[in-house]
């Protein structure tokens, strides 16, 4: 009798990373930001967030929106909060839910295509150093509301929740 064993954790950090990201994209050209920032940065994000998902440091990958004439003044954020614990009883199904990801879209608005994006990666304590990324603080989220659509990515034990930020 043979036994085999795969390592669906590692299935799981890479199918999380690659649909977080691509949902991102969804996010920036949906909501009409210029999708060449996101090229550009491509590499690293992808390096940041598979690193920091098979260490377990990942806490939330977030896209912060802002007008190019007033950086201080978010006018949108999006949020993906790491599960690792997402369904530690499952089957190991992979799978993601872009429609979740379209309504909070629609939900938050568009903006002008000459507003400024980045991405900002909240880590626990001890995260192994990437390369592209340095130490930040959110910008402030005064005056907007919170409001989560729900999990948008799952697999095996991790799943990334879904939240917006808008005015009001």
């Amino acid at each position: 009798m043979s036994l085999v064993r795969v390592n669906t954790s590692v299935f799981a950090a890479t199918h999380l990373a690659t649909n977080m990201l691509r949902s991102l994209k969804q996010i920036i050209i949906e909501s009409r930001l210029d999708p060449g920032k996101l090229a550009e940065q491509w590499p690293v994000l992808e390096k940041g967030v598979a690193t920091w998902l098979a260490s377990q440091h990942l806490r939330q990958l977030t896209l912060e929106v802002w007008d190019e004439g007033d950086p201080d003044q978010l006018i949108g954020r999006f949020d993906f909060s790491i599960e690792y614990d997402y369904d530690a009883d499952g089957d190991g199904e992979l799978w993601l839910d872009p429609n979740t990801v379209h309504q909070a879209i629609l939900k938050a608005g568009s903006y002008a295509a000459q507003c400024e994006y980045r991405f900002v990666a909240d880590n626990a304590p001890g995260r192994p150093d990437v390369a592209g990324w340095t130490p930040t603080e959110y910008k402030s989220t005064d005056g907007m509301r919170r409001l989560s659509v729900g999990t948008a990515v799952g697999g095996g034990s991790l799943g990334a929740k879904l939240s917006y930020y808008r005015k009001g």
